[in-house]
């Protein structure tokens, strides 16, 4: 009885082999492709996130200080965060700027209780190797 049934059964060819073996080495090659892609995308995330945490960190600063002792103008010229290459910083830049508004938040040259922080984080960007900023603009009154 058995012999009947192996008798009447057919086998993967070569051929089927081969065209099995390419199909998966393209789907690897794709899959392992990816990967770098994958980890440089992280890596952009990773940048972004810390650059947000350093304008947020120069803004509780600011928020920190007496409003009297904010001057306006340039707090913090465009400046490297580290000068030694193996701090995680080295790749961050600064710069702070404060002005004072009117109601209207329009630039005025009389202070009025109200001034404008920009804090403006630089970075290089992890996939094109290009300069990115982050900014975030924040109001400090008087109390």
């Amino acid at each position: 009885m058995s012999n009947s049934l192996i008798k009447g059964q057919k086998g993967i060819s070569l051929i089927e082999i081969m065209v099995s073996i390419l199909i998966i080495s393209i789907a690897f090659a794709g899959l392992m492709q990816a990967f770098p892609l994958g980890l440089s995308i992280n890596r952009e995330s990773e940048n972004a996130t810390l650059a947000a945490f350093l304008a947020q960190t120069k803004l509780e600063e600011l928020f920190s200080a007496d409003y009297d002792d904010i001057a306006a103008g340039t707090i913090e010229a465009k400046h490297s965060l580290s000068s030694d290459p193996n701090d995680y910083l080295s790749g961050y830049q600064r710069q702070t700027v404060v002005s004072l508004v009117d109601g209207d938040l329009n630039s005025s040259a009389a202070d009025v209780g109200l001034k404008k922080a920009i804090v403006t984080v630089f970075y290089q960007d992890a996939i094109f190797k290009k300069e990115k900023s982050y900014f975030i603009t924040s109001l400090i009154s008087k109390k």
